[in-house]
């Protein structure tokens, strides 16, 4: 009998082997999770924008190198139809050093079922409003998870 009703769980798979990744910058293991397309894009919450497989490896690589970090996901949207996933993350880019104040982001992952794999197509992130970050903080400082 068909497993239908456990093909999204793949996507997540990939969102997390994209944690896992930033926060090992290890950036073969990154772009090994993007669709092998050239219409591929990134927009970092810098404002950043990264078309194609080279200059998201480039950016990647200046990114990670400037700022390593560890992302904590707070608050997680996920559409899905046949064929294509989106998350829409509240995130905590949480820096190497464990006094600095994790920087807080919105970032929506745009995925898509290829060959057998969810791959990214496109990755959009922009920071949070003060409003939303003192929210999404206060929670994480009372210890509540996504899902309080």
């Amino acid at each position: 009998m068909p497993r239908f009703a456990h093909i999204f769980e793949a996507a997540a798979d990939t969102l997390n082997a994209w944690y896992q990744a930033i926060a090992e910058v290890n950036i073969d293991s990154l772009m090994g999770l993007w669709i092998d397309e050239e219409f591929v894009s990134c927009i970092w919450a810098d404002g950043s924008h990264l078309h194609g497989l080279e200059s998201i490896r480039a950016g990647l690589s200046v990114q990670l190198e400037m700022n390593r970090v560890s992302i904590e996901p707070l608050d997680i949207r996920v559409y899905d139809s046949l064929g294509t996933v989106v998350y829409a993350i509240a995130e905590a880019h949480r820096p190497a050093d464990p006094a600095a104040a994790p920087a807080m982001v919105f970032t929506t992952y745009v995925m898509v079922h290829e060959r057998g794999e969810w791959r990214i197509a496109h990755i959009h992130s922009s920071p949070m409003p003060d409003a939303a970050a003192s929210q999404f903080a206060a929670r994480m400082r009372h210890g509540q998870g996504s899902l309080h």
